[in-house]
């Protein structure tokens, strides 16, 4: 087929999306027990996981579960402790671009564990260089966030706090297994994490759930206004990966994305058409540094925890977790090391950072030709002129975005140019 035909025939086909590789199959080739080596003279980002919730919701693709008793939490994060510390010592001299803590719920920690977690944090940060734009992020939400804990995350020096909202309409929240929060509540809570001296709020947003409307989208954008936090999140749900049938059609989810863009454009956010992240402030791109150099620029990544994604110029990595069905037995673990191991050819490393960078609707051709060894424009002419000459994508300075046009369908775009694509 030629590259009109590749494109038609992927359109509509919701296994061509911003998830890379499309089968874990595809890299067995490429696994191997070697772990990664990390010497980046670009800086390094940490990401921790804690895999913990209140309660499990039906739409996360993450590893997670209910969490448990103080010990067990105790116990998983002292061995969380030396797997940090271990990796802070042996490469020390990698200036740090991000860290971020997520989940599962980090504040679902008993006090006295959060605590514990914010300290590994603090020995982090302490014994590291950092660049002058880190900005680290921990997630949070509405029923697990106290005011002691939101002094405890302000003390640590983290001053930005990403909550899920997913929608604020109670039958929607009930379909998925959601708890319901009012919105004085949300409200209440958000000035409460102000008032201990966070900066910035991040509120994610979720599309194309089961029995989610135009009216309920509505909703959403009125919940937004009133609350007033500094960032938003919109989230596609990606049916292919929780193995549920898709509820809205490619067409009804591009109307939700237009719906909600268009709504928070007018509430004073900035972002690009096909971005996924809006801001008050027009230099952060609505995310903190970890991701921003992640998505941006390729930044390496180091991941700690159960199930938690390393990734470098060598290849990317899992650790142990990623594919259990008995998690908590492996929360006593005396380390979480990388199990999954994938040393990448440079092709599948490419393809990787422009899965990830489509998150935020664009990638850098001066990283891809950094990872690839020629240059990017030459290796992509062929995907350039046909997304260019349709309108799908554009390319300023040495960036690819796509397009108003090409996000419609941009599982199909952006997979034009992952490897042996065409």
């Amino acid at each position: 087929m030629d590259i009109t035909q590749i494109f038609e025939s992927r359109k509509n086909n919701s296994k061509w999306n911003t998830s890379y590789p499309l089968s874990p199959n595809d890299w067995v080739k490429y696994r191997t027990d070697t772990s990664l080596i990390f010497n980046e003279k670009d800086g390094i980002s940490y990401y921790i996981h804690i895999p913990f919730c209140k309660k499990l919701c039906s739409f996360c693709e993450y590893t997670r579960m209910e969490c448990p008793s103080i010990e067990l939490q105790y116990n998983y994060l002292v061995n969380l402790e030396k797997d940090v510390l271990h990796f802070v010592h042996t490469h020390a001299n990698m200036p740090l671009r991000g860290f971020d803590i997520g989940g599962g719920t980090p504040t679902t920690l008993s006090e006295e564990n959060f605590q514990f977690l914010l300290n590994i944090f603090r020995k982090v940060i302490d014994r590291l260089s950092r660049n002058d734009d880190f900005e680290p992020s921990i997630e949070t939400t509405f029923d697990t966030i106290t005011l002691n804990k939101a002094r405890m995350i302000t003390e640590a020096g983290i001053r930005r706090v990403s909550l899920g909202i997913q929608s604020t309409d109670p039958n929607v929240l009930k379909d998925n297994h959601r708890v319901t929060v009012n919105l004085t509540s949300m409200l209440e809570t958000i000035e409460m994490l102000h008032h201990a001296g966070i900066e910035k709020v991040n509120l994610d947003l979720m599309y194309g759930l089961k029995g989610q409307t135009t009216k309920s989208i509505a909703k959403d954008l009125k919940a937004i206004e009133i609350l007033n936090p500094e960032q938003v999140t919109l989230y596609e749900l990606r049916t292919n990966m929780i193995r549920e049938p898709s509820y809205l059609s490619k067409d009804e989810l591009y109307y939700a994305y237009r719906c909600l863009y268009e709504g928070l454009i007018a509430l004073g956010y900035h972002a690009r058409f096909g971005q996924n992240t809006f801001s008050k402030y027009i230099a952060d791109h609505g995310v903190s540094s970890y991701l921003r150099s992640r998505m941006l620029d390729g930044v390496a990544y180091k991941g700690f925890g159960l199930s938690a994604q390393s990734m470098n110029n060598e290849g990317i990595s899992y650790n142990i977790g990623k594919n259990s069905c008995q998690l908590k037995k492996l929360l006593s673990s005396s380390s979480f090391l990388d199990e999954y191991i994938y040393k990448l050819p440079p092709a599948e490393l490419a393809s990787k950072y422009i899965a990830i960078g489509a998150y935020n609707g664009s990638f850098s051709l001066n990283h891809v030709t950094k990872l690839i060894g020629q240059s990017a424009i030459d290796y992509f002419k062929k995907q350039l002129d046909f997304c260019l000459a349709n309108d799908l994508v554009s390319v300023e300075n040495e960036r690819v975005y796509i397009t108003a046009n090409g996000f419609r369908h941009y599982g199909a775009v952006f997979s034009l140019f992952y490897s042996n694509s065409l």
